[in-house]
């Protein structure tokens, strides 16, 4: 616990005290909060179980669902192994379009990372960038429930959420006030309003289920205020990609815990080479933080109040606030130089081109895009060397190919590929040959 305070001290939000308790408290909040005993009540006197044997069930998914944060796990070990393992992977960096803003969030308001979800690294890369300010809260779904995930994830934060239990209404109703909880003591919370990964490389439908858990914290216990931040990523490489455009078409939700966990291996056989340092990173991931965005204030600026009580205006309400917070985050997403060389090439459909030609047609993509207010991750002076590094990338994939002539080419298994990446260029800046 001192070492906690002490980090309470460093950090800028602080760590708060709901975060810090053990958690046979959380637990404890949990299974006694008026919502989850009326409801083991209620499902008692409509199924005719014994509610003993509802406690019981509820005491099992409650300790499945919620974490035990250890502070000196979090922010000693696992940071410098985070630090070290994503490194190893990638060359991070953070931009942010408001640091001062960021700076001035009052500790009384429940910050939420807000994002466009590209990889399962999504989360661990967020929560690294965002270590020195605060400890940041997200879900993970079914892979995470085996030992030693569950517990791993659990230490640092993660609560665990079946994709299979939304039809359980006390499942339903355990995450649901967990979510509340948090949040109503101001436990940082990161949030992917798409619900699950992106198979095309464009945000997917939004699910705003746990957002509206959120919501409802607002004013209660330590919140004052609920204070989003949105975040744009973007990855040269992503590992899952191939896998993601397997199964665009139906997703994953037949898939079971076992599938999860051999994709889980899988990827680990898959990035090991890099972990070691016997091969080079993937490339670049950006993370663009936007300004922050204040419940109290979006609701003032719109006239729309989600603590209206009709079930219909309120549900509106929040798909409301779920595009706006979309639209954000789609303005912040980087360009990277795979997105733009995947452009350049579709753009000339099946005709080869020459290197220099690529980047220069490259480079002229660039300027249109910071042109329309996109942020372009070229450094000045080092463009040429940085297409060339992503060009390479696609050659070692043979999304591209070298010819006989000198040029290159899109190979069949890479077209794919170029138009999953091409996809995270925003839909409306996106060169109208492509669309």
């Amino acid at each position: 616990m001192r070492q906690g305070r002490r980090l309470d001290d460093q950090l800028e939000f602080g760590i708060s005290d709901y975060a810090l308790a053990g958690r046979a408290e959380w637990l404890d909040r949990l299974l006694h909060d008026p919502v989850v005993t009326r409801t083991i009540a209620d499902l008692a006197a409509e199924t005719g179980q014994p509610e003993s044997a509802l406690r019981q069930r509820a005491s099992r998914d409650a300790r499945e669902i919620v974490p035990f944060f250890n502070a000196v796990f979090y922010f000693r070990i696992g940071y410098w192994l985070a630090r070290w393992y994503l490194r190893m992977l990638y060359w991070i960096r953070a931009e942010f379009t408001d640091r001062v803003a960021l700076g001035d969030i009052g500790r009384d308001s429940c910050v939420v990372l807000v994002s466009n979800h590209r990889s399962n690294l999504d989360p661990f890369i967020l929560i690294y960038l965002a270590s020195r300010r605060a400890a940041i809260s997200y879900s993970a779904g079914e892979w995470a429930r085996p030992w030693p995930f569950s517990y791993l994830l659990h230490a640092i934060g993660f609560y665990i959420v079946r994709r299979d239990g939304s039809g359980d209404r006390l499942y339903r109703t355990l995450v649901q006030r967990y979510v509340y909880l948090a949040a109503s003591r101001c436990v940082p919370q990161g949030l992917f309003l798409e619900g699950g990964l992106s198979r095309d490389g464009k945000m997917q439908p939004l699910k705003l289920g746990l957002l509206s858990y959120l919501l409802k914290a607002r004013g209660q216990e330590q919140c004052r205020d609920i204070v989003f931040v949105p975040v744009g990523l973007a990855y040269d490489r992503i590992p899952e990609d191939k896998t993601l455009l397997a199964h665009r078409d139906e997703g994953f939700r037949r898939k079971g815990k076992w599938y999860a966990m051999l994709a889980f291996l899988r990827f680990m056989v898959q990035v090991m080479p890099r972990m070691i340092g016997l091969t080079r990173p993937y490339g670049k991931v950006v993370a663009h933080f936007g300004a922050p965005l204040s419940l109290a204030g979006w609701e003032r600026a719109s006239g729309i109040s989600l603590a209206d009580g009709n079930p219909e205006r309120r549900r509106a309400g929040i798909n409301r606030l779920g595009e706006t917070l979309r639209t954000a985050i789609e303005q912040l997403i980087p360009i990277l130089p795979t997105c733009l060389l995947a452009a350049v090439l579709l753009e000339a459909r099946s005709v080869s081109i020459g290197e220099m030609q690529l980047k220069q047609r490259a480079m002229a993509l660039a300027e249109t895009l910071r042109g329309a207010g996109a942020l372009v991750m070229l450094s000045p002076g080092r463009e040429e060397r940085e297409f060339a590094e992503a060009i390479y990338l696609l050659l070692k994939r043979r999304v591209i190919e070298l010819r006989a002539d000198g040029c290159l080419s899109v190979t069949d298994r890479g077209r794919p590929l170029l138009v999953y990446y091409c996809n995270s260029i925003p839909g409306s800046m996106v060169p109208g040959e492509i669309k």
